[in-house]
């Protein structure tokens, strides 16, 4: 049976050791998006971030939104997928101190590593169910470097974001290239192998 846990934000060094791999988890205040572009600012063109992201969690995500009246409103948020970003997770989880990652898909094998390193979990969130993420988010609290658009810098308050699921644990365990490499071997021995 699948365990559930509700996470408050930010995140203690007992939450996240807590978390196994396959866990189902739910994740309450404060999140923050961003995606390619705002990466790309930090570490590329060596910008300072403009929020202390220590113990927090970045979600994978590029908004479409809009303003009125100076505030924001998301209108919809997918998940983005995780192994685009990779370059970049020693430096977030790292430098920048990020206790967990939100995105979809499989990363390389080399990246429980760097979540074993740093102490950090990796947040599998379904793809294509935009619907339930924009509907997690109460609140865009703020929003930085607006000039990338989409690809902003944003600070959201969520309630009861998820379902997600542990895919790499502080431990460096993998679930999902841990399933894959069992399939294989299963796949080898059925062909004869």
């Amino acid at each position: 049976m699948i365990k559930m846990v509700s996470l408050n934000t930010p995140l203690s060094p007992a939450n996240l050791n807590n978390l196994k791999i396959g866990e189902e988890v739910f994740i309450n205040g404060r999140v923050y998006i961003m995606r390619d572009a705002t990466l790309k600012r930090i570490f590329d063109e060596k910008v300072q971030p403009p929020v202390d992201l220590h113990t927090q969690i970045v979600f994978f995500g590029a908004p479409s939104f809009k303003r009125d009246d100076g505030k924001y409103k998301i209108i919809s948020v997918g998940v983005t997928t995780g192994q685009r970003m990779e370059k970049y997770l020693p430096g977030l989880l790292g430098s920048l101190g990020v206790s967990a990652v939100i995105a979809k898909g499989e990363l390389n094998e080399k990246a429980s590593f760097v979540f074993k390193e740093n102490h950090s979990v990796y947040l599998l969130f379904v793809g294509g169910a935009a619907a339930l993420a924009t509907a997690a988010i109460q609140s865009v609290e703020r929003v930085w470097w607006e000039d990338l658009m989409g690809e902003a810098l944003f600070e959201v308050k969520v309630k009861e974001l998820g379902p997600c699921f542990v895919a790499i644990d502080t431990g460096g365990n993998d679930l999902l290239n841990t399933n894959k490499r069992s399939v294989n071997e299963r796949l080898g021995v059925l062909l004869g192998e």
